[in-house]
């Protein structure tokens, strides 16, 4: 089916109701199916008996915690080959050096979380298939017994790469694709060929069909702005007819050190009828989920405490040349957990102080950290 055929077939209706569910309910429910089938797969009893922990010092909105992350973001490089006007790499806002993560790093981050993870997302700030060991990477992951996650805008995908995303044993695999004409496409992933993106999904459907694999499973990935909403059910029809798996939504968010933020909101996101930019969520009423269930690790070894913050001036720790243990509890992540607790005061500035996302209970610590991070979609 062409682009053109596609878009002709959807009327305004159809739209409108798209994007009225949209507005009403985050996309949450295809990640929760996803975290529950690792959790299938993956589970030994440590696992799981630290799975319950977890969820239950979240519940209690501790701050010392016994419980270790188990979804871990590894990021293998923060290098693209797409200048996206929303990412802090596309804008050359990043504010850490710009390299590929060393084996040595990779292998100790996943050793020191491996009794615990459930899944290892490898992806972040970066075009994961660029680094040249990517696909060792996946394999190292699956050893493990960790279900493995990679998410690419697919604009760098060869033939050899296509069959090692599959003989590799990746198990799910995100496209990011938001739109299906070259003009709507390219506004937002710059340098980027949608029609190359088009035909690189076919070949891994067809190839993955070859090897007789049932993985990865592909998720087809639409970020709704308001200059491609015209072409969001025709790109649903699209991924269907081309035999992806899932086709998701989801809203756009800003970076949280943007310099202008309201700019960017009204240049990019969805209006209403009256003309204001659409809020798709803000302050969560429970604790932040990230300083309980996950850990961000970066290139160069530095943790973060969300995979929404950049910098390294705000990492948390260092893989590097700390382990696990002496990150989870340390004083930077006790401070930030006591932010989400009636009566919790921070004892050491973080970047957490200026959470926008979650509700805050707790007291900042003194001389808080000038960024602040927006509301956005949680996802």
């Amino acid at each position: 089916m062409t682009a053109e055929r596609a878009i002709s077939t959807r009327n305004d209706n159809a739209l409108s109701s798209s994007l009225t569910k949209l507005r009403q309910k985050l996309p949450q429910m295809t990640r929760m199916s996803r975290h529950a089938l690792s959790v299938i797969k993956h589970s030994t009893p440590r696992k799981l008996f630290n799975l319950v922990l977890v969820e239950l010092e979240y519940r209690l909105r501790r701050t010392t915690v016994r419980g270790h992350p188990y979804i871990i973001i590894v990021d293998p490089l923060n290098v693209c080959n797409l200048r996206c006007p929303l990412c802090p790499t596309g804008t050359g806002d990043l504010e850490r050096k710009q390299q590929r993560m060393e084996w040595e790093t990779f292998t100790r981050t996943i050793d020191e979380v491996a009794p615990y993870a459930y899944e290892i997302n490898l992806h972040n700030w970066g075009e994961s298939l660029l680094h040249p060991r990517i696909f060792d990477m996946i394999e190292y992951v699956n050893s493990k017994n960790i279900a493995t996650n990679m998410s690419t805008n697919f604009n760098r995908a060869s033939d050899d790469k296509i069959d090692n995303l599959i003989k590799s044993g990746l198990e799910y695999l995100i496209l990011s694709i938001d739109g299906i004409t070259q003009d709507t496409y390219v506004k937002y992933r710059v340098r980027g060929n949608v029609n190359k993106v088009l035909g690189n999904v076919e070949k891994l459907i067809r190839r993955r069909k070859e090897l007789g694999s049932r993985t990865p499973f592909i998720e087809w990935q639409f970020i709704v702005f308001e200059h491609n909403a015209h072409e969001l059910e025709a790109a649903r029809e699209m991924a269907y007819e081309m035999g992806v798996d899932r086709f998701r939504v989801i809203p756009p968010g800003i970076p949280f050190a943007a310099k202008e933020p309201d700019k960017l909101k009204d240049d990019w996101f969805i209006k209403d009828d009256e003309g204001r930019v659409e809020a798709f969520q803000g302050d969560v009423p429970t604790s932040c989920f990230y300083l309980y269930r996950s850990m961000t690790t970066n290139p160069d070894g530095g943790t973060a405490p969300c995979c929404i913050v950049y910098g390294d001036k705000n990492d948390f720790g260092d893989f590097k040349t700390e382990s696990l243990d002496d990150i989870w509890n340390n004083q930077k992540y006790q401070s930030a957990r006591s932010l989400f607790k009636k009566g919790g005061r921070a004892v050491e500035p973080t970047i957490c102080d200026g959470c926008h996302i979650f509700k805050q209970h707790g007291q900042p610590a003194p001389s808080a950290p000038r960024d602040v991070i927006p509301v956005k979609s949680v996802q």
